[in-house]
């Protein structure tokens, strides 16, 4: 989508979706002095509306989407729970209106360099940790998008501020005209078929996040991705590899990440024993957070000790309890296959009891049999996708039909002995039976503590 335009001459937007990022959208419109028409198919007393329901400029249309689109709306702010296909939306465009999501609103009003950071699995962390290298460095950042900020939240402050900014595939289908200072993707698995219709869309809404670069940017990118090595973009490459030496990046080497200039100049960025955080796939998440950081500009000094302090997200790879020799661990942030098949293989030397299921969206649940017959003694299926997954698993490995997360949880309590690792690593997503991924993983750690005794997590 590259439509040329300007907020500034808006006065009337719509805007579809009350989520945290619509709110703040409908705030900064305000602050601009644009009227705006709020739309929620969600009644009102299902919204955090808070000050919105009486803002001067604001009009709310709760509980039903319109049947037509208001008159002389100039633009639309669309949220990223809101699919691309809603009537009012194609209405929109059939009027030649411009629908983007709420960063790129954002964006336009950003006073610094924004740091743009996609991929199927691992962007939170190496969001996270990107701000904290870039912290450490001595740099003014806002850790801001999909992460759990609104961008658009973040925009009052001095200038010069780094933004470094999550983005999901749901955001980036909508932008026109975001232009990262560095844009970095992380790795390609197939998620979210049933958002996007296909593959190839969610590919080119991931790769989006490159159209507006030009030479004098940078694109950080996974070696070890055959589909992110290739994709195109006009930025200057940076490739990180735990596999191989890239001709400009960074690598590992041994223990060692090393930083690599075209010249051949080489510099120890960090050690992998300075990574507080477990698993192979956050040696790369560090590695991407390293280049990311060296191209804002910052010095590779303080990385060691800011990874070292480093502790991680909740509800990723999460200790939750160590209980008679058993591990509970907390990844209901792994919403898809690929997510799930990573924190898989960080386990293999242990025996997993994997918690497993929820809303399949769309993806091809048999790319989980043969690294779960290779880990896991057991598995436990919950949600809607309980039934396809006990065809998709192999017969070798037990399953327990749960359907829900209270009795996975006790019947891994009775049937776990010592050495054993209690996963939750849903591969689905929770809104069959939970509003987010973070209410999932918050009542699997309650449900822990309260059936194991373990009060000090």
């Amino acid at each position: 989508m590259n439509v040329p335009w300007t907020a500034h001459e808006w006065k009337k937007v719509l805007v579809y979706g009350l989520g945290s990022s619509g709110r703040s959208a409908v705030r900064l419109l305000g602050e601009h002095g644009v009227r705006v028409v709020a739309v929620d198919r969600r009644p009102a007393a299902e919204l955090n509306l808070g000050e919105l329901s009486t803002r001067p400029g604001v009009d709310l249309l709760l509980g039903s989407e319109p049947t037509g689109l208001p008159q002389n709306v100039d633009g639309v702010v669309v949220s990223p729970g809101v699919p691309q296909d809603r009537p009012l939306l194609n209405a929109a465009r059939a009027q030649g209106l411009v629908v983007i999501s709420e960063v790129e609103l954002a964006s336009i009003f950003v006073n610094g360099p924004i740091v743009g950071i996609t991929g199927s699995n691992g962007k939170s962390t190496t969001t996270a940790l990107t701000g904290a290298l870039l912290e450490s460095a001595g740099f003014d950042v806002e850790v801001c998008g999909n992460i759990g900020v609104p961008l658009s939240s973040r925009l009052t402050g001095p200038e010069g501020r780094v933004f470094v900014v999550e983005l999901s595939s749901f955001q980036l289908e909508s932008i026109a005209t975001l232009h990262p200072r560095v844009a970095a993707l992380l790795n390609i698995t197939p998620d979210h078929l049933d958002r996007h219709g296909g593959f190839r869309r969610y590919l080119e809404a991931k790769t989006a996040i490159f159209g507006s670069q030009t030479g004098d940017d940078f694109a950080v990118l996974n070696a070890d991705d055959p589909i992110v090595r290739d994709v195109g973009t006009a930025a200057r490459r940076r490739y990180f590899s735990r596999l191989s030496t890239p001709q400009e990046g960074c690598y590992l080497e041994g223990e060692a990440v090393f930083q690599v200039e075209p010249n051949g100049t080489r510099t120890r960025l960090f050690e992998r024993r300075d990574l507080r955080l477990l698993g192979a796939h956050n040696v790369e998440n560090a590695m991407a957070a390293a280049l990311i950081a060296l191209s804002v500009g910052a010095a590779s000094e303080t990385f060691a000790h800011a990874l070292s302090v480093f502790e991680g997200l909740p509800h990723r790879m999460q200790v939750v309890a160590r209980v008679d020799g058993v591990i509970w661990l907390d990844d209901s942030k792994g919403t898809n296959v690929g997510a799930t098949l990573k924190s898989l293989a960080d386990l293999r030397n242990r025996s997993v009891h994997l918690i497993v299921g929820g809303r399949n969206k769309g993806a091809d649940l048999s790319l989980l049999a043969e690294e779960v017959e290779r880990t896991a003694k057991r598995v436990y299926l919950i949600g809607e996708a309980a039934s396809e997954l006990a065809h998709a698993l192999p017969p070798s490995v037990a399953q327990h039909r749960s359907g829900d997360l209270e009795s996975a949880v006790r019947a891994a309590a009775e049937g776990t002995c010592s050495g054993d690792t209690v996963l939750l690593s849903p591969a689905c997503a929770s809104f069959d039976q939970y509003e987010s991924y973070i209410q999932r993983g918050e009542h699997f750690q309650r449900l822990v503590l309260e059936m194991t005794g373990e009060r000090d997590g």
